[in-house]
């Protein structure tokens, strides 16, 4: 009776490692900006441009406007940013104009970076349909797909069945002896 109920036992651990091992998990985020509201307060520059380099450690920006801080429309600005966004960095795009807060010459997603819009064409200069901005995915919403959560689901149910059919036959076996 004792190795039946080991037996047992052993196959409900296995079954609910396997609903753990298989089912979808949610991506981590570590990044978490305390105050996004008050983004424009802390930031010491804030500047709209378009993005002309990006590396691994940052970006280089041609500023078209300055809304805060010591820097002139024309200039070229670089500032440290990583790539990851789960730690705060920024996934930029070469090509499209921002809007970016920095501090102490750093970004990320907690300074404050919003994708802009392009400028309106002036009368007299012909617009250029390839100077467009690229659009930006979406980076906020996590991605689920539906095989895989169904998947999951599936294994919790067959796990459940069988603790239940487990716990039903240690039960009968204890009432029988």
């Amino acid at each position: 009776m004792k190795l039946r109920a080991a037996t047992l036992l052993a196959l409900t651990a296995l079954s609910l490692g396997l609903v753990v091992v298989a089912s979808p998990a949610e991506p981590a985020w570590a990044c978490s900006c305390a105050r996004p509201d008050r983004a424009d307060e802390r930031a010491d520059l804030i500047v709209v441009g378009t993005i002309t380099e990006v590396t691994d450690t940052g970006v280089r920006l041609a500023v078209e406007s300055v809304e805060k801080g010591n820097l002139r429309a024309g200039a070229t600005l670089r500032l440290r940013v990583g790539r990851q966004e789960e730690n705060c960095g920024y996934d930029f795009r070469t090509g499209t104009r921002y809007r970016v807060n920095s501090r102490d010459g750093a970004t990320g997603l907690c300074a404050g970076i919003t994708a802009a819009p392009a400028p309106a064409p002036s009368p007299t200069t012909p617009s250029v349909s390839a100077a467009a901005p690229t659009p930006v995915p979406d980076a906020s919403a996590p991605d689920r797909s539906p095989g895989r959560s169904w998947f999951g689901s599936v294994l919790a149910v067959l796990a459940a069945g069988l603790v239940a059919v487990a716990l039903r036959r240690l039960r009968t076996g204890a009432g029988g002896h």
